[in-house]
């Protein structure tokens, strides 16, 4: 289905952009060295909101101390004038030491007591400090001053005490001084309950270092392996393509050395050699590719390309074989030449594992088709269709993963099943993706889109949608 108004458009081009940005960050996740570099990033950040978190907490505990003793503040002042109440007109001892003893309910309170006005207690927590005099600097502070206070001091065993005061006024006459204490460890008993829950949060972060610690030694050893592999593949792959190169002149000098006017027979097998060592020579490059991609080696050069030539030079170089098997192929491409913005050498190889596996598994007698054609969106689609078993459904997914064949694929031709996982890797890089869609029982339809070059559309703008192909 086409979309011909500009809402589809813009919801095509946005969605292929993200669909962009997505494949560009899972190949880089994809890569163990950028896996590791992600979870030494990790492991850092985990360090750093762990000092977040104990810097946090210290801050959030002092806001809790000092809430603490704003709010027994404002309870002293209340006290203040719940006495000046008991004190006038005539005072009222009960009153003042039912206040004393509920001020005391208050777990966060060490002591609490009321003064006249020459300093002597009236009422106290301690009842033995009752009808004493209270000769400390803080109490003469309290008694002295008209407003209420809030002194620290150390008492002799060097516990530090906040002790609250407020003058008790009744009118415009001052009868005396509401005093109430508090210790540091009893206000580290207030602030108990919040300590924990930060401690808890703080080893809850603390257990993930070691997770942390954990994966990143198992991205180094993974980044280990990776190259150990890809140094394998370059060997491998320099191996081969050192015996295709003695094969190849082998098989140039068998022909040189032939009759003029060969059998027909010798010529198909000279045909069919040819194209094994084209297809062996492109499973080579699909390694190489897949080991330069893992390491993240590989870079696009970007240019201006025909198409439509580059595939007549590959059919050409398959066109033996389709008539030895008795393949039909048709072939639509646009009568004027377009240029695609792309690599010449990655989407080389795209068209020739797509048309070589089209040659390769389409059954005697079949049919191939190519397709090229401009979408109206500045991006030029690209088609292949074959005739054969095709594809079932639940393996169409599995087809670009690595090494994965159908079952029928390995009954009718041997392979690697690396071709298509390189192919649609190599479209990514390109802002692409090669889709897939068949009709198991009767063909097979591999497709991709391109920029063309000095149109408006972008590379992450011709990503495949079924619906627009």
């Amino acid at each position: 289905m086409t979309t011909s108004d500009g809402g589809g458009t813009a919801f095509y081009r946005t969605l292929g952009i993200l669909r962009g940005y997505a494949g560009r960050a899972a190949r880089a996740l994809g890569r163990p060295g950028v896996r590791e570099a992600a979870a030494r990033a990790l492991l850092l950040g985990a360090a750093a909101i762990l000092l977040g978190i104990a810097a946090a907490s210290r801050f959030i505990l002092n806001s809790e101390k000092d809430s603490v003793i704003g709010d027994l503040a404002t309870r002293t002042a209340v006290f203040a004038k719940s006495a000046g109440a008991a004190m006038f007109p005539r005072t009222s001892l009960f009153e003042i030491h039912f206040l004393v003893n509920t001020m005391m309910l208050d777990r966060a309170l060490d002591y609490a007591g009321v003064m006249d006005r020459e300093g002597l207690i009236v009422s106290h927590s301690d009842p033995e400090l009752i009808g004493a005099r209270d000769l400390s600097p803080e109490a003469r502070a309290a008694g002295s001053a008209g407003v209420p206070l809030t002194q620290s001091h150390r008492d002799p065993s060097g516990a530090e005490y906040y002790y609250f005061s407020h003058p008790v006024i009744v009118g415009t006459k001052r009868l005396g001084t509401a005093v109430t204490g508090v210790s540091s460890k009893t206000l580290r008993k207030a602030t108990a309950p919040l300590r924990q829950k930060l401690v808890i949060i703080f080893l809850a972060s603390l257990a993930a270092v070691p997770l942390l610690l954990q994966m990143l030694a198992l991205f180094r050893g993974e980044r280990r392996i990776s190259a150990l592999r890809s140094a394998m593949m370059h060997t491998v792959s320099h191996e081969f393509n050192n015996a295709i190169t003695v094969l190849d002149a082998s098989l140039f000098l068998l022909k040189e050395s032939e009759p003029p006017d060969p059998p027909e027979s010798r010529r198909q097998l000279y045909d069919t050699l040819q194209f094994e060592l084209r297809s062996l020579s492109r499973y080579v490059k699909n390694i190489l590719n897949e080991a330069r991609m893992e390491s993240g080696r590989l870079k696009l050069q970007m240019g201006r390309l025909v198409l439509r030539d580059l595939v007549y030079k590959l059919v050409a170089s398959m066109k033996p074989l389709m008539i030895q098997k008795g393949l039909s192929f048709y072939m639509d491409a646009p009568e004027a030449p377009v240029e695609v913005s792309a690599d010449m050498e990655a989407i080389s190889l795209v068209i020739s594992n797509l048309i070589g596996n089209a040659v390769k598994y389409t059954p005697e007698r079949g049919t191939i088709s190519v397709r090229m054609a401009e979408d109206g969106k500045g991006c030029l689609n690209f088609l292949v269709e074959n005739s054969g078993a095709g594809i079932r459904p639940e393996e169409i997914g599995k087809l670009k993963l690595e090494f994965y064949r159908t079952k029928d694929a390995k009954a009718s031709a041997s392979g690697f099943g690396l071709g298509l996982r390189i192919s649609n890797e190599l479209l990514q890089l390109h802002g692409s993706e090669l889709g897939i869609k068949s009709e198991p029982g009767k063909s097979s339809t591999f497709y991709f889109s391109l920029p063309i070059a000095d149109r408006e559309a972008g590379p992450a703008e011709c990503p495949n949608y079924p619906e627009r192909s």
